[in-house]
């Protein structure tokens, strides 16, 4: 009788136990739900991007034409920093800054070159356009205005609303892929349907070191130098000197939207937006 009290009172125990332990499961099955829910559905405090897939049968080549509409499907949100580790897919724009108008005839246009600082992790000391990667719920314009701004300055940004003009230099964005390779705080993969922007501003200019002598322009602490060239200089420096810039994959992007505002030159259109 004893020895049957005994085996019971084990078997309730046993079972109290199990029960806690498959409450504890279903408590934390719930909470990692809620929050990976939360993760994709709502918004972070730090600033992340929309992540897609391109869709079935279609396999996105580097520098084509991509539809955005069409080619992707959105699949949640990360820090730029997991998209980049992961190679996810995002967007972002590359901006092409025009010193005057396109197809002015009273002076050439130049456009605007910046240097990274030595010290970056990616690409340090080397020249390139102004690039900015799009966050959460952030249209193409709403991107390239604030790559006006951050990179620039508030300053520049209410000049170019003033004197200048933001259009569009291709009518689709394109994909650009690029693998950085390992580095010490981790590998770097971007996957980026690019919007390509021409902006178009009237600004005054030291001729004799091509250096802007406006007060309008408050360049981000990541930039070491700027200087202005013509499209011809722009489009001979990318050949003679190959290792002033990244990664010949970035050249080719530049190549890109060189000769499109040179077709946009020619033409002499462009869309306003």
């Amino acid at each position: 009788m004893i020895l049957t009290r005994r085996l019971l009172k084990r078997g309730w125990i046993s079972l109290i136990f199990l029960l806690f332990i498959g409450l504890v499961g279903v408590v934390n099955t719930i909470f990692f739900l809620h929050h990976a829910k939360k993760n994709i559905n709502e918004p972070k405090l730090v600033n992340d991007v929309e992540v897609f897939q391109s869709v079935k049968f279609f396999e996105p080549m580097h520098l084509h034409p991509i539809d955005p509409k069409v080619h992707l499907k959105h699949v949640g949100f990360e820090s730029i920093d997991v998209v980049h580790r992961n190679g996810h897919l995002h967007m972002g724009s590359w901006i092409h800054i025009i010193d005057s108008s396109l197809t002015s005839k009273s002076s050439e246009p130049k456009i605007l070159m910046i240097k990274r600082k030595e010290n970056l992790v990616t690409c340090p000391g080397t020249w390139s356009l102004v690039g900015e990667h799009a966050y959460r719920d952030e249209s193409p314009l709403d991107n390239v205005r604030r790559g006006l701004k951050e990179e620039l300055g508030s300053l520049f940004l209410d000049h170019v609303d003033k004197h200048g003009s933001i259009s569009k230099l291709t009518d689709l964005p394109v994909y650009f892929e690029l693998d950085y390779g390992p580095r010490k705080i981790g590998r770097r993969i971007d996957k980026q349907i690019t919007y390509l922007w021409l902006v178009e501003v009237v600004m005054e200019r030291n001729v004799s070191h091509d250096r802007v002598s406006s007060d309008s322009i408050e360049f981000d602490h990541e930039v070491a130098d700027h200087i202005w060239k013509t499209l011809d200089e722009a489009e001979k420096w990318l050949e003679a000197d190959k290792h002033a810039f990244c990664h010949d994959r970035i050249i080719d992007l530049m190549k890109l939207g060189f000769r499109q505002l040179q077709r946009k030159r020619k033409s002499k259109t462009f869309e306003i937006i």
